[in-house]
């Protein structure tokens, strides 16, 4: 009765079994069928699904066969051999479970990275097209100035090419009424000589004094030419005059106001370690106020000849392309003055907040920039700083601060207060004057 028993269980369980892995297998097939359809954004992990499947495939059908060679010896095995054979039942479909709940993870997972796919690549898209439109805004600004400039240069050199020919053609028309008086003279001195034999030599003498003046204005007009090229060679290189560093070399080389092509007004140092700086920012006496917004410092505000500040966004696209140095000279209360110099100097444009780019130090001063490197420029209604509150309130300035401060340049004029115009890497104390300049 006993083995009956057994007999008629082992028998069920080979039926269900066999139902369930058939059932198994379709949903496997059924799986596969839809991991293949999705290949398109997962090629890797279609592989190892495939591979997972196949093993799973041989595993069902291992497992089916030896349920059939046991049904077939079931009626002979004893007790002991009922219970191994349920025993490899169990272990199989424990295998299988496991397999497929590796597959419903790599499927979920799989499921889980499409749609971040998707906005990875939406976000990606979304940051070309904005820096797509800022340069092209950029582009078109840069166009504009260029046409404008353009048409200011051709107005001038149109207006100097006018007046000069117009000099030009009353010089010659000046020499060839002089070069016709002459030939009417020689001829007249000519007709003289044929009559009076003897008045030969006083006519050779003005014939020569005449031709002598003759010579001296093909001279003049000679001369008028090459003034005439010289000046035409000259117009180019004041075209290309674009920096202090361009009028140096265009033999400007005194030290004041210039007004750049393509650029602002500016004031330029021709003097000191060679010339060529274009000073952005000078301290001297307090009559200027630096506490301002954003939208002052933007533009600038002072007096070339005082205190004042250029502007970051004349300092971003003056410094926007090749390479520049930057010099920063202090005087302290007492006199006593050093600088600090920087190989490498650029400021980014506002969309980057006029972010600050400086390194390579020398001088005497001390590297008071090297923690303000990479820092956003901040002022009292911008907080662009590292801090828990707002630096530029807190120091009563405008700067590239960190948290806060190694050097705070245009913070308040006092020799007492401690948000006065500091460089720590020199002295803690105020200063006096302060001359900022890039070449």
């Amino acid at each position: 009765m006993k083995v009956v028993f057994i007999t008629l269980l082992i028998v069920g369980i080979i039926y269900c079994s066999a139902n369930n892995l058939r059932l198994v297998k379709e949903r496997i097939r059924y799986l596969e069928n839809r991991v293949n359809s999705e290949s398109k954004f997962r090629h890797d992990d279609h592989s190892e699904i495939i591979y997972r499947l196949d093993e799973i495939d041989r595993v069902l059908n291992t497992s089916l066969d030896r349920r059939v060679g046991r049904y077939d010896e079931v009626s002979k095995e004893t007790d002991e051999t009922s219970s191994k054979a349920i025993e490899h039942l169990k272990q199989d479909f424990t295998r299988i479970r496991k397999a497929f709940g590796e597959e419903k993870a790599t499927a979920g997972r799989i499921r889980r990275e499409i749609p971040n796919l998707g906005n990875n690549l939406k976000a990606v898209q979304d940051k070309v097209d904005n820096y797509c439109k800022i340069s092209l805004n950029k582009t078109d600004k840069a166009v504009s100035r260029i046409e404008e400039t353009s048409e200011l240069i051709v107005s001038e050199i149109t207006k100097k090419h006018i007046t000069l020919l117009y000099e030009i053609n009353e010089k010659i028309s000046h020499d060839s009424k002089q070069l016709r008086d002459i030939a009417l003279k020689l001829e007249q001195v000519k007709q003289k000589t044929d009559d009076t034999e003897n008045k030969t030599a006083i006519s050779n003498e003005r014939v020569d004094a005449i031709a002598a003046n003759v010579i001296k204005n093909a001279v003049n007009i000679e001369r008028v030419y090459s003034l005439v090229t010289e000046l035409s060679t000259n117009i180019m290189p004041l075209l290309r005059q674009v920096s202090c560093i361009d009028l140096l070399n265009n033999s400007l080389i005194q030290s004041g106001i210039y007004n750049l092509r393509q650029g602002p007004v500016v004031y330029c140092d021709q003097t000191t370690n060679g010339g060529g700086w274009t000073v952005f920012q000078r301290r001297l006496n307090g009559q200027v106020d630096f506490y301002r917004n954003w939208a002052d410092y933007k533009n600038g505000f002072g007096d070339l000849n005082g205190e004042f500040w250029l502007g970051n966004e004349h300092l971003s696209s003056l410094t926007l392309g090749g390479e520049h140095e930057l010099r920063i000279e202090l005087e302290d209360f007492d006199g006593n003055s050093v600088y600090a110099k920087y190989s490498k100097f650029k400021i980014y444009p506002e969309e980057d907040n006029y972010k600050l780019e400086v390194s390579g130090y020398s001088g005497t001063a001390g590297d008071a920039l090297e923690n303000h490197n990479g820092m956003m420029f901040s002022t009292f209604d911008r907080d662009n700083d590292k801090y828990d509150s707002n630096c530029a309130v807190k120091y009563h300035g405008a700067w590239w601060y960190k948290s806060c401060f190694y050097s705070n340049l245009n913070g308040q004029y006092s020799e007492k207060s401690n948000k006065g115009i500091r460089w720590h890497k020199w002295k803690y104390s105020s200063l006096k004057k302060v001359e900022m300049k890039f070449r």
